[in-house]
């Protein structure tokens, strides 16, 4: 009984050391991140004019790449009716015959 209260401790004051080094690198991140936020900062307003050209650009290739976008939507869709109304052929044929026949031997209406 006493060794499972002495791996207990054990792993208490693991647990322990733990936490302090975790709250350790918290500090250590914080103050890291502190010293280095003017200089962030400095460069994030030196790339700004790039990132607004970057999405200025992105925003012209979108303006192009739209009507071929619906251009290749639009010719997709016909593919596909395409295939699905091909193996119905012989079935639009057959009834088509059909019709047409019965069309061929109908008495015409008296108007």
């Amino acid at each position: 009984m006493v060794e499972l209260l002495v791996i207990g401790g054990v792993l208490m004051a693991l647990a322990m050391v733990a936490g302090v080094f975790m709250l350790v690198g918290l500090v250590l991140k914080t103050v890291f991140w502190l010293v280095f936020l003017p200089i962030r900062l400095l460069f994030g307003l030196l790339v700004l004019p790039f990132k607004l050209l970057k999405w200025a650009l992105a925003g012209v290739g979108m303006i192009i790449a739209l009507p071929l976008a619906l251009v290749a939507l639009l010719v997709g869709a016909l593919v596909v009716i395409a295939a699905l109304a091909v193996p119905l052929l012989p079935l639009i044929f057959l009834a088509f015959v059909v019709w047409a026949l019965i069309k061929l031997f109908r008495k015409p209406a008296v108007v």
